[in-house]
């Protein structure tokens, strides 16, 4: 199959990048860490399936320059579909987030944006995309501050920097986490699969909401830390849950449960001390 990774120097991108590469595909990247721009440097070639990660994925640098970001991550992505379209491509697969449900910043409502344009191409010129709807990514890696950043990298990484870790409010707000591993694994999922999408949205998460609480216990099981409490913080999302009926209606599932994929973050955590 040959395959385009727009974003592929992202955090997810990078993941499915390297997960692609195993002899089976032929394998092209587009990103503007190299230089190359969706807006002007797309390839004069066709593929198989586009994997579309690239985007200026900070809701802080939406809401400080939300033009520019419309460009990057909107635009590009209609300038992407429509390329797609002149070049016969098979499928699109476009990362989107959950911030495109109950849009609240302009990166919200640039994947919402997005995700029309993409259901008008497959409705409109026959275009098979699908849209993937990421809850709370996280990893062993990420990067502390990063444009992906959860809560799990921020105690990761007071860990790793032996500082006592800081929990907001009551410790009750949920988040439904979901592993990178599962994420690449769901993007495959779409690759490979038989049916058409035409413009679907499709949660990508556990099913799950999990408390700070909860995952403060399993620190505590784990490792010796110390806490501080602060207060809530303004604005802060007190629950989150998806409805994955969908695409587990399609045969994909998540294959690392919460705890198993925060004991393996515990444990590069505490290695790197």
């Amino acid at each position: 199959m040959k395959i385009l990774v727009t974003g592929h120097r992202g955090y997810i991108g990078s993941k499915l990048y390297t997960r692609l590469q195993d002899g089976n595909h032929i394998i092209h990247g587009i990103d503007l860490k190299e230089g190359k721009n969706i807006i002007t440097d797309l390839p004069e070639q066709s593929y198989d399936c586009v994997f579309h990660l690239a985007a200026f994925p900070s809701v802080q640098q939406s809401v400080e320059n939300p033009s520019n970001t419309f460009k990057n991550n909107a635009y590009s992505t209609s300038v992407l579909l429509e390329w797609a379209k002149n070049h016969n491509v098979g499928r699109v697969i476009f990362s989107s987030s959950a911030a495109a449900d109950n849009v609240s910043s302009p990166y919200g409502l640039h994947k919402a944006i997005s995700e029309k344009e993409c259901d008008l191409y497959s409705k409109l010129f026959g275009l098979d995309t699908v849209c993937l709807r990421y809850y709370n990514v996280y990893s062993e890696d990420q990067e502390y501050g990063g444009s992906y950043s959860t809560v799990v990298s921020a105690w990761m990484h007071m860990i790793r920097q032996g500082k006592p870790l800081q929990i907001d409010g009551d410790g009750e707000q949920t988040r439904d986490f979901i592993h990178i591993d599962d994420i690449v694994l769901a993007n495959i999922f779409c690759m490979e699969y038989d049916g058409k999408f035409q413009g679907d949205i499709l949660n990508v998460a556990s099913g799950q909401s999990f408390s700070l609480n909860y995952i403060k216990s399993i620190i505590d099981k784990h490792t010796s830390v110390r806490w501080l409490s602060s207060p809530t913080r303004i604005g802060d999302v007190k629950c989150s849950q998806a409805d994955i009926t969908k695409i587990l209606s399609l045969g994909w599932e998540p294959s690392i449960q919460f705890e198993q994929g925060l004991k393996r973050c515990l444990e590069a955590a505490k290695n790197e001390l």
